[in-house]
């Protein structure tokens, strides 16, 4: 299947199932690690392409593969921005969900986060190299595949900077090289699985 293909069949599922409006909770629900927060909010990309250096296109049957025998891979998110209307990040975390069944080795994956630098469509990323450039601030978080468990991102500084820069808040790319093994696998939520989710703690 022709990446852009793919890239069009993830907008359209994200846009007519996968982005339900993002889901609040009470400050009495937080985690400790939100002290002081007023609101949770947890959202579905509004947009996702998964990409990888080979040329293959992960997230076609269900999964994003990061690391493994593929070389680089990347996943470009974009979300909602109602949560500029209700508070600043004191806290921000991109979820991953394990793909159920996926082969697993205890060989880790380093994974980034960046911030994307210019506006995409998922129509216009067909290659590797039409990847748009990508700038600090970053984060990195490096994980183990088995045993399979929900995978939690920090990117609170990047939320930050996309707070205080909305003009230039063109969302967030996850990058992985190659590793042994065959890497990680989670879930895109085109085929019943969870979607990645941007993690919100507002105040």
């Amino acid at each position: 299947m022709k990446s852009w293909h793919v890239a069009q069949l993830i907008a359209l599922a994200l846009g007519s199932s996968g982005c339900a409006p993002p889901k609040t909770d009470t400050a009495a629900r937080f985690s400790s690690e939100a002290t002081g927060a007023s609101e949770r909010l947890v959202s579905p990309p509004s947009s996702m392409v998964a990409l990888t250096a080979d040329g293959t296109v992960s997230g076609a049957s269900g999964d994003i593969r990061f690391g493994g025998p593929r070389g680089r891979s990347a996943l470009y998110l974009k979300f909602p921005s109602e949560w500029r209307a209700r508070g600043a990040p004191l806290q921000a975390f991109i979820a991953l969900s394990p793909r159920a069944g996926s082969p697993a080795a205890d060989t880790p994956v380093t994974l980034e986060a960046w911030r994307i630098e210019a506006d995409w469509q998922p129509q216009t990323l067909q290659r590797w190299s039409d990847k748009p450039n990508l700038a600090p601030p970053y984060a990195r978080a490096h994980i183990t595949p088995s045993p399979a468990r929900v995978v939690r991102i920090d990117v609170t500084e990047l939320l930050r900077f996309a707070a205080q820069n909305p003009e230039r808040d063109f969302g967030i790319a996850l990058i992985a090289s190659g590793s042994q093994g065959p890497g990680a696998s989670f879930d895109t939520g085109l085929d019943g699985g969870l979607a990645p989710r941007l993690e919100l703690f507002l105040r």
